[in-house]
This record gives C-alpha cells, sequence and structure tokens, in this order.
C-alpha cells in the first residue's frame, strides 16, 4: 500500500490534524469519555476524511488490514507479559520480590534505587517493554506496599525503562535512528550522551528528593508492612532461589532473543516452578493463571491488590486500544498528512537552533497523530535529513534528537501504543503518572538548551556549534 501513498492537500492535512486533536482533547479531557470510544470516534473521522480525499474503500481497507498486521509483533508481547504476570504470581516469584524488596528497600531510597535498577535492566535488554514488564511490575507493587504514589512509582518505572530503550544499543530504535539519519550507532550513542547525562543526573536528585518525604513511617505504615510480609510469607513458599527466572528471563531477552519469545519462556518457567514451589495450588490453579490472572482471597486488602492481577484476560483492552491507535496512525501516514506539514517548513529552517527545536515538535506531533514511536523516528528524519546536511549540521545531532523526541514523546502522549502498553501493565495511566516520568520530560528540555547554547551541536566536519546555532547557516542563505 506504501507504493500507492496519497499526498493530500495542505489545507485538507491542517483539517485532519484539527479533528484527530480535537476529538482526542474533547473526548479526553472534557467529556471524560471511555478511551477507546474516543478512538473509535477519531477512527471514524480520519477515515470519512480519507474517502472525501479520495482514497477507494478498497485502499481503505488495505490499509486497515496493513495496520492491523503490524499490531502483530506488540499484541503478541502484550499477551506474553500478561502470561508472565499471571504465572510469576501464582509461582511466587513476584511475591518473593516484594517480600525482599519491603525488607531490603526502605521507602526513602526505593525511588532513587528503583529508576537506577531499571536504567540498568532496560539497558542490557533495549527493551522498555521488557523492563516494564518484569520490574515494573514488581515495583508497583513494592510501592504499594509502602504506600508510595503509585503516580510516583509508575513515572520512575517508566523513566528508567525509557532509558535503555534510548541508549542501549540493543534497542530497535537506537538502531533505527542512526540508520534514518545517515551515522553509525556508536557515534550515535555517544552524541545521545550529550542531552542524557544530564537528565538522568536530575531525574535522579528529583527521585531522591521525593523519597525523602517518605523518610518518617508511622507506626501504622510499619504495621501494615508487617501484615503484606507476613501474609506473603503464610501463603507462599518465599526464597531468593525463584529470583533466578527473571534474571534467566532478562538474560535471553540480553542475548537478543526476540522479547515475545523470551517473555513466554519466563512464563513457561514460571509455571514450571510453581508446580515445585507452590504445591498449595492445584494444577488448574497453576495453569489458569496464565489466561485469566491470579485470584485469592487474603485478609489483609493491601495483598489483594498487589497479587490479584496478571493473564491474558488483563491485557484485552490495552490489545484493543493498540489496534485502534496504530490502524489510526497507519491512515494518517498513507494519506502523507504528516509529510505535507512537515514539507512546508523544512526549507525555511536555516539557523540549526530553529532546526533542532522544530525536529523535536515534529517528533511530538507524530506521535500525537500516527501514535507510533517508529513513525516519530523515521518520518522526521527523512523529512529533515537533507535540512541538516544544507545547515551543515553533522547527521548524529539529527539521529540524537530523533530520539529525544521520538523514543521519549511515545510514552508520553496517553493514546499512543507505547503508553497504553504502560497502562496495561503497571495499572496507572499516562496522564496520572506524566509528572514524574522525569527521564522523558527533561531530556527533550536539554535538547532545546543544547540547540540554544550550541553544547553538544556539531557542524559535519566535527567542530562545535557553541554559540552560533543561532546564526543564519551562510550556504543555506546563498542558495535561495
Amino acid at each position: 500500500m506504501s507504493e500507492n501513498k496519497k499526498t493530500v492537500s495542505f489545507p485538507v492535512a491542517i483539517l485532519t490534524l484539527v479533528v484527530v486533536a480535537g476529538i482526542m482533547s474533547v473526548g479526553l479531557a472534557i467529556l471524560k469519555l471511555n478511551t477507546m470510544v474516543t478512538f473509535i470516534l477519531t477512527f471514524i473521522a480520519v477515515n470519512i476524511i480519507a474517502v472525501c480525499a479520495g482514497m477507494k474503500l478498497n485502499e481503505l481497507e488495505e490499509v486497515t488490514l496493513t495496520g492491523f498486521k503490524k499490531t502483530a509483533q506488540v499484541c503478541m508481547i502484550f499477551i506474553a507479559v500478561g502470561m508472565v504476570v499471571g504465572s510469576w504470581m501464582i509461582s511466587g516469584i513476584v511475591p518473593s520480590i516484594i517480600y525482599y524488596g519491603l525488607k531490603i528497600f526502605t521507602p526513602s531510597s526505593f525511588l532513587a534505587l528503583g529508576f537506577i535498577v531499571c536504567c540498568v535492566v532496560s539497558f542490557f535488554t533495549g527493551s522498555a517493554y521488557a523492563a516494564l514488564g518484569t520490574m515494573g511490575v514488581a515495583f508497583m507493587a513494592i510501592g504499594y506496599g509502602m504506600d508510595i504514589n503509585p503516580a510516583l512509582v509508575a513515572g520512575m518505572s517508566v523513566s528508567g525503562a525509557v532509558f535503555g530503550d534510548k541508549m542501549s544499543p540493543f534497542s530497535d530504535t537506537t538502531n533505527m535512528a542512526p540508520g534514518t539519519a545517515g551515522t553509525d550507532v556508536f557515534t550515535h550513542i555517544k552524541s545521545m550522551l550529550w542531552t542524557i547525562t544530564p537528565a538522568f543526573i536530575i531525574s535522579l536528585v528529583l527521585y531522591f528528593i521525593l523519597g525523602m518525604q517518605y523518610n518518617t513511617t508511622t507506626p501504622e505504615a510499619l504495621q501494615g508492612l508487617h501484615d503484606i510480609m507476613n501474609t506473603l510469607d503464610a501463603t507462599f513458599t518465599i526464597s531468593p532461589l525463584l529470583l533466578i527466572v527473571p534474571v534467566l528471563t532478562i538474560i535471553l531477552v540480553v542475548k537478543k532473543v526476540p522479547a515475545t519469545i523470551a517473555l513466554l519462556i519466563g512464563a513457561m518457567m514460571g509455571t514450571v516452578v510453581a508446580f515445585i514451589a507452590q504445591p498449595q495450588f492445584t494444577y488448574t490453579e497453576v495453569l489458569t493463571a496464565m489466561a485469566s490472572g491470579f485470584k485469592g482471597d487474603f485478609e489483609v486488602a493491601a495483598v489483594n491488590s498487589l497479587l490479584n492481577r496478571g493473564g491474558i484476560t488483563s491485557m484485552t483492552s490495552t490489545i484493543i486500544y493498540t489496534i485502534f491507535a496504530i490502524e489510526l496512525g497507519e491512515i494518517m501516514y498513507q494519506l502523507g498528512v504528516l509529510t505535507v506539514l512537515l514539507d512546508k517548513i523544512r526549507d525555511k529552517l536555516e539557523k540549526p537552533c530553529n532546526l533542532i527545536i522544530t525536529t523535536l515538535l515534529s517528533c511530538l506531533a507524530t506521535v500525537m497523530l500516527t501514535t507510533s514511536q517508529y513513525m516519530a523516528i523515521l518520518l522526521p528524519g527523512e523529512v529533515f535529513q537533507d535540512s541538516y546536511k544544507k545547515a551543515k549540521v553533522a547527521p548524529y545531532v539529527l539521529s540524537r534528537t530523533l530520539e529525544d523526541g521520538g523514543t521519549l514523546f511515545a510514552f508520553l502522549v496517553p493514546w499512543s501504543a507505547a503508553a497504553i502498553y504502560s497502562n496495561g501493565v503497571l495499572g496507572v495511566s499516562a496522564v496520572q503518572y506524566l509528572p514524574f516520568a522525569f527521564l522523558p520530560l527533561i531530556c527533550p528540555l536539554v535538547a532545546v538548551v543544547c540547540a540554544i547554547t550550541g553544547i553538544g551541536v556539531f557542524d559535519t566536519e566535527g567542530k562545535s556549534l557553541r554559540g552560533k546555532t543561532m546564526k543564519r547557516v551562510e550556504s543555506a542563505a546563498s542558495e535561495k
């Protein structure tokens, strides 16, 4: 279908942008409509625009089927994550992580240490999804046990998870961005240090400061922690040996085993462990946990909220949201809405500062319209590559900017596929965790500061443009 890609007129592109933004903002923020209903209304509206713009019904069907095919892999990951959570709950793996976490972590140190752990896991797996589906789930449970704001814990987990998605040489986006910009992956990673290092340090300090407010634990909270730990100890066989399963699962991802396969293997290992380590549960209960999650009845209410989750069925709504999100993005892409809009401005950018900031904003707009992290890297990268060459700005500055925008914004836009996944796994919406997702919020701001000052910005010869990015590029001006 991409060979027959249409390009709508500029007015139609603007109309489409206004319609999508209008329905999303009014539906979600003002009318407080169900997210799925809002997606359906937006999807219908864009389909009507596509038909009015000249797209035939059979072409529209083909686009829809193409979009549906693109959802297959991410939906399989969702299914695998549901199975992992269910099997790791009933096997005692997650209860053991919670137990030792409550024992080892202090409320004041939890956020900062948890952020570092998520960064390390996501870096070595190269997958934000894998990090959130394993450590994110466990940290949410520990946070509940410590009576820490769930939105704060979710924001911390997302911040750590996107670190690896952005910086790891094993990450698909880390390889996609330099490929699009025309540079190599290790030069790209080196360039990203200019923006990610300050963002990481500031985020770590903020999590440490916020954690200090939980420094004083009341007797009631201490008693609550003891009740949770005693209930876990009485219900499950708690052992550090059970932690071998998540370690092996992470190793599989590090060894470049596809995330879906690694997670499915992790779910199977969890099931086998449940048969051996938790004989109090029947074979039916163990196997059913992968499908419908763990279900227990505990006297301590907090334990019910901690453990009664997981299973394929728990991911159903997330899968449906993702299908609609990617379908919507596919139609928008085939209409060429963003291409038309970006083409209008790319040749007018002659200052490196404006070029970098516009690239960041284009990545955000692409995520908002296509809901796709990958499109937010590929489309602006293709559109602005020539502009960076004309402005004599190094390609690794473009690749870095694509990640500062496309990779990170995807977890902040509530209706994007990445944010929907995070919501499904962590149980906290993007709107709730967004104020606490410091890394993806701060990193683009650091990129703007670098663009304005020229710090970390280089020309094609490797010379620093510090203090020069606000000036008009002579080579570009002479061509006008």
